[in-house]
């Protein structure tokens, strides 16, 4: 019984190193947050990595997450915007979420979805440029 618990603890391990590095450098594991860069993705590659990305944060401990938007169009947008409302209902309680839109058009569709997700619950704020986003996460 002991062997079949290490095995599937070795397995679930696995799992998340694979799910790290099968993004091509798009999801990052830092320290003590994730890191996901939409930039230059279709929608299937949007939708790709948001998949992975919560995938990611419910295997892991992480409690923090950067979502780095890119140049998406507003249906890039959306579908992201939707992605991370069913990404809260799979999260801890004390799970915070950064989101740094790559485009001032972008931005506009990255505050209305934090406000969306605030009022849900979620610990989320849009900041403009990674390094805040990544010392919130300290505080």
């Amino acid at each position: 019984m002991r062997r079949r618990t290490e095995r599937r603890a070795w397995r679930d391990q696995n799992r998340t190193v694979e799910s790290i590095t099968t993004a091509s450098d798009r999801i990052r594991k830092h320290e003590n947050f994730v890191q996901v860069d939409l930039g230059d993705c279709s929608l299937p590659e949007v939708l790709a990595l948001c998949t992975e990305f919560a995938g990611l944060c419910v295997t892991t401990r992480m409690r923090c997450a950067l979502l780095k938007g890119g140049d998406e169009d507003m249906r890039r947008c959306h579908a992201v915007r939707d992605l991370l409302k069913i990404l809260m209902l799979v999260v801890p309680p004390d799970f915070r979420l950064a989101l740094v839109p790559g485009t001032p058009r972008t931005a506009a569709v990255y505050r209305k979805s934090e406000a969306e997700l605030r009022a849900a619950g979620l610990d989320v704020r849009c900041f403009e440029s990674e390094i805040p986003a990544a010392q919130w996460f300290g505080s």
